[in-house]
């Protein structure tokens, strides 16, 4: 081995010209700054990879696949000349390499024998979500060292001390364009790993990564099984690679929680702390777990015991990292990863707060790196903080307050404090009670419209009983209230439920220049948006409301009358498909055989289906009297009478309605069907209004159509009496009194023959 030659960087090239080059180059620092080498062996890359890695090197080896990765390692191990190996896959990155440059330019290497980084698994393809895995990729080299296992291979020993590096890999190659290439990736996985466990059932290495594999397909039974098994196989003493052993007796404890058999993990998992062989490491996680299946008892006492163990094991952590680094697997890695600590503290914080322990409960809130890229906070552990702050005394108080003031400078977090804070309040039965719950918030600061809509109902009301007859705070109320109107799909539900719009009355502000101060089109789009989760109960009263503020004609207003109106039509076409259900019903239970689409219509002619197509018709003039008034004001009347297809549809559609319920009136039926399908053509999300408007024009076709044949034959009856009569006159020698008869028969029977022939007899 040569003395000139520090480092060899050895990569297996696969086809991946996405990340190869990248790979490349985040070694080349290395390559420049430390005596090294570089050893591509390729698998397979194809010929544009191959072009790129040429640009590289020209030590590449030529290796055929053989579905086991330690003999392709091996190949390039063998060809290494370095003191060092540091081994890697064509679908990772180093973010930066100083740390690992000063390492061997500094001679720090000669103390130790093992390197460790991170390799940063990312699960978005933007890079937002990924999890941390500490992995051992580079050792001494001694005259033995070789791969070992055809998956997941490693070095088949190390020694020397454990050099952990501050830097990490970027790895994408758990990011997949479909659920199918994430689970052939695992089978492919599975089925080698099976066959090494077929060989050395007792090998831990390789159980530890059969359920891993399985609990990546979310298969935690079978991952289950694996732990069983082996812990079993210890027992009787039948194990080899004992160090995997211990993460098992953890993959056992997260299985059940997996599986939500929380009864068997607290079971099991309480004894496994006091059982001698999983080591402190898998103890730590099982305090973890154990907090947070106690958390689904509601046992916060046990919550923070377990919480409080899994605590002091982190601190252990950070005061002896190096000490640790011999328990670390696939299984442990995760301990004190962000995500799982998070949310074992944040199960902790949880009990510390509906325990009152305050100060335990900031202490480990402050442990949170808050700063960070990704944070992984429950809704669950903001809701306890905020539930707990209107009881809290003053001390406890101020540390929630300085918790949600810091959780809400994060975008992703400030809308689960304030709907923490939202429900809260919202659940209270008065509302006193409401805006009394409110003020205990005081302290929470946000730009948010929710916290200006606080500012004003509280001033307004609170202290309770005073009288604000006097309050002269129109200029500053209306600033506050606008910004609560900037998004009035949000907000109309908070105006209602804390009495806002009397609010700003009894503080001297005008709830129509507010109103009338909301860009159209923010107004416009927000009650459209209202309208897609509204309840009946609160447009009407929404309705009343803007009725008793706006003037009819205002612009707002319109849009508001014609959107409310427009719903109430769908409203009432509610009511008669439930009249529709109800006359089937009864039909099934008297046992009649409709028969006949005129009978099976007949519901649509009752005096309930009536009033509501009646009602229909009422709020649709709304909706097109509307939207036509406010067409009118945008566009010229020469577009709207000429070229009314370069409308938007809305005006389009209320064009079209108006057509539609004129067509109704004057009995033109054919051409309303011909409107109706115009409008589902248009406006597709109307079907549920056009379906029973149909359905009643239909009916009313089938009605014309029975009365016209009906009259037909009346008219013929009648025809045949006057016929007879005819026929008496000419009997009767009265022939000008026949002839006259004729022909006013004629005039309504022109064509019959009978009549033209005695018109010519008597002529």
């Amino acid at each position: 081995m040569s003395s000139q030659i520090l480092l060899t960087i050895s990569i297996l090239i696969s086809n991946r010209p996405d990340t190869v080059r990248k790979c490349l180059d985040s070694v080349k620092p290395l390559l420049e700054n430390v005596p090294s080498e570089l050893i591509l062996v390729d698998t397979g890359c194809g010929d544009k990879v191959r072009g790129i890695i040429e640009e590289y090197t020209d030590n590449i080896i030529e290796f055929e696949w053989c579905r086991d990765f330690s003999k392709a390692r091996n190949a390039g191990l063998e060809r290494a000349k370095g003191k060092w190996f540091l081994f890697l896959d064509d679908d990772e990155w180093f973010n930066d390499v100083t740390e690992m440059i000063d390492f061997f330019n500094s001679g720090e290497y000669r103390d130790y024998g093992v390197g460790v980084y991170t390799q940063r698994n990312y699960l978005e393809k933007n890079g937002s979500v990924y999890t941390d895995l500490l992995v051992g990729r580079m050792t001494k080299l001694e005259p033995d060292t070789k791969f070992i296992y055809r998956i997941h291979e490693c070095f088949n020993r190390v020694s020397g001390r454990t050099k952990k590096f501050n830097i990490y890999v970027h790895h994408y190659g758990y990011v997949y364009t479909s659920e199918k290439e994430s689970k052939a990736h695992s089978m492919r996985n599975i089925s080698l790993l099976l066959e090494e466990h077929a060989a050395d059932p007792g090998n831990m290495k390789h159980t530890l990564q059969l359920a891993q594999e399985y609990n990546v397909l979310d298969e935690y039974s079978k991952s289950l099984e694996m732990s069983l098994e082996a812990i079993a196989l210890y027992e009787k003493g039948k194990i080899n690679n004992e160090y995997f052993l211990s993460s098992l007796f953890g993959n056992e404890i997260g299985c059940y929680m997996d599986l939500y058999r929380y009864d068997e993990a607290i079971e099991k998992g309480e004894l496994y702390l006091k059982h001698k062989r999983p080591d402190k490491m898998v103890k730590d996680l099982i305090a973890g777990y154990l907090a947070t299946a106690y958390m689904e008892r509601k046992d916060y006492g046990k919550v923070l015991e377990y919480a409080k163990y899994y605590w002091e094991g982190y601190q252990d952590y950070l005061r002896e990292e190096e000490s640790f680094m011999e328990y670390i697997t696939t299984i442990t890695g995760k301990c004190f990863e962000e995500h799982n600590r998070s949310n074992v503290l944040g199960n902790g914080i949880r009990a510390a707060v509906n325990l009152g322990e305050g100060e335990l409960a900031w202490k480990w809130f402050d442990s949170f790196d808050w700063k960070a890229r990704q944070m992984f906070v429950s809704q669950e552990m903001i809701k306890a903080v905020v539930e707990r702050m209107p009881s809290a005394d003053r001390t406890e108080r101020e540390r929630y307050v300085k918790m949600c003031n810091i959780m809400m400078e994060r975008d992703e977090l400030e809308g689960h404090v304030l709907r923490g804070i939202s429900d809260w309040c919202r659940s209270r039965e008065t509302l006193r009670e409401r805006v009394e719950a409110l003020a205990a918030y005081d302290g929470v600061e946000s730009g948010h419209w929710f916290f200006q809509l606080k500012k004003i109902v509280t001033r307004a009301y609170l202290p309770w009983d005073e009288d604000r007859a006097e309050a002269k705070e129109s200029t500053e109320v209306e600033s506050l209230a606008a910004k609560v109107w900037e998004n009035p799909n949000d907000s109309m539900a908070m105006v209602r439920t804390y009495a806002m719009l009397e609010a700003v009355e009894r503080l001297g502000g005008s709830n129509r220049r507010i109103l009338e101060g909301i860009p159209f089109y923010l107004w416009k789009k927000g009650i459209m948006a209202y309208f897609e989760q509204f309840s009946w109960e609160d447009a009407d009263w929404w309705n009343g409301q803007f009725a008793a503020i706006l003037p009819e004609e205002d612009a707002r207003m319109l849009a508001w009358r014609g959107i409310y109106g427009l719903s109430g039509a769908i409203r009432a076409a509610g009511q008669l498909e439930k009249i529709e259900a109800a006359s089937k019903a009864r039909a099934a239970e008297e046992a009649m055989s409709l028969k006949g689409q005129a009978d099976a219509d007949e519901w649509l002619t009752g005096r309930e289906a009536e009033e509501a197509f009646a009602s229909i018709r009422t709020s649709l003039n709304e909706y097109a009297v509307c939207q036509k008034e406010l067409c009118g004001r945008m566009y010229r009347q020469e577009v709207i009478d000429q070229a009314r297809d370069m409308l938007p549809e809305e005006y389009q559609g209320a064009y079209l309605a108006a057509d539609l319920l004129r067509q109704t009136e004057e009995e033109k039926y054919g051409e309303a069907v011909g409107t109706i399908k115009a409008i589902r053509k248009l406006l597709p999300g109307l079907d549920n209004l056009m379906k029973p408007y149909l359905q009643w024009i239909n009916a009313r076709l089938k009605r014309q159509s029975r009365e016209s044949r009906q009259a037909a034959g009346e008219f013929q009856v009648l025809a045949r009496q006057i016929k007879g009569r005819l026929r008496a006159f000419m009997d009767a020698g009265q022939h000008q009194a026949a002839l006259a008869v004729a022909k006013q028969l004629e005039a309504l029977l022109p064509g019959d023959e009978e009549i033209r022939q005695i018109i010519e007899r008597l002529s």
